[in-house]
């Protein structure tokens, strides 16, 4: 197999899906791998540049697996229940080599139930459209990735991207939204809000103030009838990964007075949010090569 010069990786629970994303991809020119870390065996043979890796650990570990084991110059995490665009590929590749910039992050455009929603919800605060711009399925350097440190040990599941992104802007990189390239949820949608009236209104009880950041994160998340990413967010997300993100970022706006303005991304005057600031708080937490396949390091989760 001619060596890949792209890595798409991703934490893999859906094997009976795979093969339709790939064969979104099949029609690239540049040279590709798919890398499937998780604890689902496949029950058939997987295309040459494809590689499934077993391992029980929590989901990021799993991404930060993927990460590792990729041989490409460019890498790019997926959920394995999408769809790409046309040559969505060698489009990135092209993209990206005309911004002329290693340290850009370019995002595909995501498409949920027909609508183009990257411009809409692809910021740090989703409501908030002063805050950073963040990255769907981000493709950029490995060198990048391996400079900023990976994954930090101490997420779980969700809201680790963002983090990856925030070190890219530390460094002076930033993220650029791609003009073609999309990608698309490709299973049948089932609203978890209709579903689950019981679950939306807890939810909206709990955090009357994010109302609309709820919501549109669940409808990013939304998956298949197994309701994953929605049980990760609940069980995960709101409690351990998004607190985990707003601590390494955010300082409340009355303790900001003090810090530069030209150190501040943005401030939001609401009670619950404050000063997202662009260098982190705290340093990375790296994963450990030892046992990396078989341990989760960090606080512990599991896809079910």
């Amino acid at each position: 197999m001619e060596k890949p010069i792209i890595s798409l990786f991703s934490s893999a629970v859906r094997p009976e899906l795979w093969m339709k994303t790939y064969e979104s991809l099949a029609g690239n020119k540049i040279p590709f791998e798919m890398i499937f870390v998780g604890n689902k065996i496949p029950q058939f043979k997987l295309p040459e540049n494809c590689h499934f890796i077993y391992s029980e650990t929590k989901p990021v570990q799993c991404l930060e697996i993927g990460a590792r084991y990729a041989q490409g110059e460019y890498i790019m995490n997926f959920a394995d229940d999408v769809v790409f665009s046309p040559h969505a590929l060698d489009n990135l590749y092209r993209e990206f080599r005309e911004l002329n910039d290693d340290k850009a992050v370019l995002s595909c455009r995501y498409v949920l139930e027909g609508k183009d929603i990257a411009g809409e919800c692809g910021y740090y605060w989703v409501d908030n459209h002063n805050s950073p711009l963040m990255a769907l399925s981000g493709f950029m350097k490995k060198e990048v990735w391996e400079r900023i440190g990976g994954i930090d040990k101490r997420f779980v599941a969700l809201f680790w991207d963002a983090d990856i992104v925030m070190r890219v802007y530390e460094i002076g990189g930033r993220v650029v939204l791609s003009k073609d390239v999309k990608a698309e949820e490709f299973h049948p949608s089932k609203s978890y809000w209709k579903n689950k009236p019981s679950f939306a209104s807890k939810v909206l009880a709990m955090f009357p103030r994010l109302k609309v950041f709820l919501i549109k994160i669940i409808l990013f998340l939304e998956r298949n009838e197994e309701k994953k990413r929605p049980r990760l967010f609940m069980e995960y997300g709101i409690p351990v990964d998004r607190p985990l993100l707003e601590s390494l970022w955010v300082v409340k706006k009355e303790d900001a007075k003090d810090i530069p303005p030209e150190l501040i991304h943005c401030i939001d005057d609401r009670e619950d949010r404050g000063a997202l600031l662009k260098k982190r708080l705290q340093p990375v937490q790296a994963f450990e090569n030892k046992h990396i396949l078989t341990v989760s390091q960090g606080p512990k989760g599991r896809w079910k």
